[in-house]
Parts: structure tokens; C-alpha cells; sequence
């Protein structure tokens, strides 16, 4: 095993995962709370004392809410951002000594693990994904983004495992209480992939070659979208392409509050 895999939860209420090493271990971000992650790490049979860090994606609060206990109780765990993401978490991280920028598309070492943090589109101070790499594994983590930059993905297509967001069924959305504002932003370039879109990206990764990659859909809406629907919206457009999940691919959902299982690579 050189890298493995756990959500502890993702949807648009928190989101949180693990991935681990043989070396080390690391979380991107902290949207739930302290004791959840805690619980979950238990459940994993991860040591607090095994995470080297928290990676954050961007500052929304469904992305760090746990962060200020979190980092209270664990203050050995150093935080990682953007600049612009750390400026906004020094508010609710005390210890601004723990609060590490990353250069954008620069490899950060953690144990024998690689991380890169690259540029996305989302309404958030200088929201990223990151690329994470051990031995001949990598894993790319892909949410809260209006739509996904040319240069990442070449990075989702030589990737093992792609957490990527389906966060939306269009027609949902646009049928749904939300107010027109909001609707508008969250179908627009700073806001949220849709089913269709992630749909679209995966077959354009799946295209690129014949490798077998573990695919989970993730941040999905609460009020806007469902398991099934998303699923399904994904497969469909694969299988138009003519990749089956279970023969080309592995698709799953991840849960929105609760642990996923780990992928190992």
C-alpha cells in the first residue's frame, strides 16, 4: 500500500478526509466537528499523533468549522493553505505559528508523501485542490469548483483515485426554494460542478487512457441533489462513452456524514 483513502464525511453541510501513508497521515479540511473527526480517526484505527496536518481547500465554513477546537486539542497538527486561505484562518487558529501558506504548484514534503495544492474556481479568497503522491500512487482531490482549470487535468488523468464534486442536478437547482441569486452563482463559473459536468470531465479523463481508476463523487447538495441521481447522471455519460463502471472504473458516492471505507493504492 503506498497511499489510502477515507472520507469521514462529504456534502455541502462538511467535509473531511483522510488519506494516509505508510509514513504519515494527513486531513483535508475540517468542516465537521472535532469530535467527529476524532471518532472517525478511532474508527479507522488512525493515532491522532499519525496526522501531520490538515490541508485546507478554501475557508467556507463547511470546509473548517472544526478547525479552532481541533487545532486546540491536537496542537501538534500544523494547518496548510493558500496564502490568501491562511490570512483567513488566522480568525479561528490561535496558534498563527501552526498556519503554514503553500506556494501554489509547488510539491509540499509530509513523510514519504508529495502534495500539491493547484488553482480552482470558486467564490473563496484562493480556493485549490491538491494532487497527493506516494511511490507510484496518487490521489486527486477535486471540489468547490465552478469548473475544472485545463491544467488539472492532466493531473485527475494520471490519477488512481479522483474524489471530484457532483454537487448539483441542474434542473433540481433551478426548480428548488433557493433564491435566484444564489441559484445563479452556484451554476456559475465561481460555483459548483454539476452531476453533468463531473460527468463530462470523467469521460474526458477516461478517454485519455486504459487505466482502471477509483472515481467518488463527492459534496453533494443536500436540497439539490441525491446519491442515485448522482450516480447515475455520471454513469450514463460514461457509458455513452462507452466506459462501464465496475469494468473501466470503480464509481462510488461517498456518504455525506459518515465514513466511506478506506481505498487503498
Amino acid at each position: 500500500m503506498d497511499l489510502s483513502f477515507c472520507s469521514l464525511a462529504s456534502g455541502s453541510s462538511g467535509n473531511c478526509y483522510l488519506i494516509k501513508s505508510r509514513e504519515s497521515a494527513i486531513l483535508i479540511d475540517a468542516g465537521i466537528s472535532t469530535r467527529k473527526i476524532h471518532a472517525a480517526l478511532q474508527e479507522t484505527g488512525t493515532e491522532r499523533e499519525e496526522i501531520a496536518g490538515v490541508f485546507v481547500t478554501h475557508e467556507h465554513s463547511d470546509h473548517v468549522k472544526g478547525l479552532k477546537v481541533l487545532t486546540k486539542q491536537n496542537p501538534g497538527w500544523d494547518i496548510y493553505g493558500s496564502e490568501e486561505t491562511c490570512r483567513c484562518l488566522r480568525e479561528c487558529v490561535q496558534d498563527e505559528e501552526k498556519i503554514c501558506s503553500l506556494d501554489i504548484n509547488c510539491t509540499k514534503q509530509i513523510g514519504d508523501m508529495k502534495i500539491r495544492a493547484m488553482d480552482i474556481s470558486h467564490d473563496a479568497a484562493h480556493p485549490v485542490c491538491y494532487i497527493v503522491e506516494a511511490g507510484s500512487s496518487r490521489i486527486s482531490v477535486l471540489t468547490d469548483t465552478g469548473y475544472v482549470p485545463r491544467d488539472v487535468m492532466p493531473e485527475l488523468m494520471s490519477s488512481d483515485l479522483i474524489v471530484i464534486e457532483a454537487n448539483h442536478e441542474v434542473n433540481m437547482l433551478k426548480a428548488g426554494p433557493y433564491p435566484y441569486r444564489l441559484k445563479l452563482r452556484i451554476m456559475g463559473d465561481y460555483g459548483h460542478l454539476s452531476n453533468e459536468a463531473a460527468g463530462e470531465t470523467l469521460a474526458e479523463v477516461m478517454s485519455h487512457d486504459d487505466r482502471y481508476r477509483t472515481i467518488l463523487l463527492a459534496h453533494l447538495s443536500k436540497e439539490n441533489n441525491f446519491p442515485r441521481l448522482a450516480f447515475q447522471t455520471v454513469a450514463n455519460i460514461l457509458e455513452e462513452k462507452k466506459f462501464y463502471p465496475g469494468k473501466h472504473m470503480r464509481l462510488e458516492v461517498l456518504h455525506r456524514d459518515g465514513l466511506s471505507g478506506f481505498t487503498e493504492l
